[in-house]
C-alpha cells in the first residue's frame, strides 16, 4: 500500500497551499469537483477571480487532488499612477492524501507555478510568482458522539525551492476546522483557523558580492479565520459560502521587499458548488 502511495505522488510531481479539507478520506472511487469565485480586499488594494480544484479516493485510504487552480480577474491597487492588471492564469498546486490510520492522514502538496507571471505595471501582482513549492504534514480528526459533528486538525511545513535567486524560508502550518450538519436540512455550518509562522528567514543572493543577504523575516506570522456554511441540494451538488479574515505580522527589513509574504491583510468572500461523484 505504502508503495502504491509514493508510485501515485511521483506520478502526480511528474504531471499550492492548502489541502482539500482537514478530515478523513472518503470512501474509495469518491469524487469532488469544485469551482468558485472569490474576492479579497484590503485598504486599497483588492483582487478577485475564479478558482477550480478536484479530488478522487483513488483506492481505499489515498485521495489524489488538484486546488487553488483558475483565472485571476484582477490583483491591483488602487492609487495614482497605478494601473489595471494582474490578471491570468493562476498556479497550480496538486497533492496527495494518505489515511496512515484510522484518526490520522499523511499530505504532500506540490505548487506548480504555471500561472502568469508576466508584471502589468505599477500596483498590479500577477498571479504567479514563480515559485515551485512543497506542503507536507500530517491530519488529526476526532470522532465524536454527536452526530453530523465533525472536528479535524492539520500541522505541515511549507518548503519553498530557490528561484531567481530567491529563497523562501520555511513556514510551519497549524490549523483546524469545526462543522456541523443539521439533522434532515442538509445545512452545514462550520469555522476553520489556520496560523502561518516562519521559522527561518528568507534570503536573497547579490551577484557581485557572492553571498546571500536575509529579508529579516523570520517570526513572521499570518492568522487566518474562515467561517461560512454548505447546503447539500442533493446527494450531487452542494453551495457553498464563506467569509475569511486574514491578518500578517511581517517583521522583514522595511527597506527591502519580498516576494515571499505569507498572505498579507484582507477580508474576503468565497461562493462556490460542489459536484460529487
Amino acid at each position: 500500500m505504502f508503495k502504491k502511495f509514493i508510485l501515485a505522488v511521483a506520478l502526480l510531481a511528474g504531471a499550492g497551499f492548502a489541502t482539500w479539507d482537514y478530515y478523513p478520506i472518503p470512501d474509495s472511487s469518491h469524487g469532488s469537483f469544485e469551482a468558485g469565485l472569490y474576492y479579497d480586499k484590503d485598504h486599497n488594494w483588492s483582487q478577485a477571480g475564479l478558482k477550480v480544484g478536484g479530488r478522487f479516493t483513488m483506492i481505499k485510504s489515498l485521495e489524489i487532488s488538484f486546488t487553488s487552480w483558475g483565472y485571476q480577474f484582477w490583483n491591483e491597487d488602487d492609487c495614482a499612477g497605478c494601473v489595471n492588471g494582474g490578471e491570468g492564469l493562476r498556479d497550480l498546486t496538486i497533492g496527495g492524501r494518505y489515511q496512515v490510520a484510522p484518526m490520522v492522514t499523511a499530505f504532500l502538496d506540490l505548487n506548480l507555478p504555471v500561472g502568469e507571471d508576466e508584471y502589468d505595471g505599477p500596483g498590479t501582482h500577477a498571479p504567479s510568482n514563480g515559485e515551485f513549492s512543497m506542503y507536507l504534514g500530517a491530519q488529526f480528526s476526532v470522532p465524536t458522539k454527536l452526530k453530523g459533528f465533525k472536528f479535524g486538525t492539520e500541522g505541515g511545513f511549507l518548503w519553498g525551492f530557490e528561484y531567481d535567486d530567491h529563497e523562501r524560508g520555511l513556514d510551519l502550518h497549524l490549523g483546524a476546522e469545526a462543522a456541523y450538519t443539521i439533522p434532515n436540512v442538509g445545512l452545514t455550518p462550520y469555522l476553520g483557523f489556520l496560523l502561518k509562522y516562519r521559522l527561518s528567514e528568507s534570503e536573497y543572493y547579490v551577484k557581485g558580492e557572492d553571498k546571500y543577504h536575509g529579508y529579516g523575516d523570520r517570526k513572521s506570522r499570518q492568522f487566518n479565520l474562515w467561517l461560512g456554511a454548505s447546503y447539500a441540494i442533493n446527494k450531487m451538488i452542494e453551495v457553498k459560502a464563506e467569509f475569511i479574515f486574514r491578518h500578517e505580522k511581517y517583521r522583514g527589513y522595511e527597506t527591502i521587499e519580498s516576494p515571499f509574504h505569507l498572505g498579507g491583510n484582507a477580508d474576503g468572500v468565497y461562493m462556490g458548488v460542489i459536484f460529487n461523484f
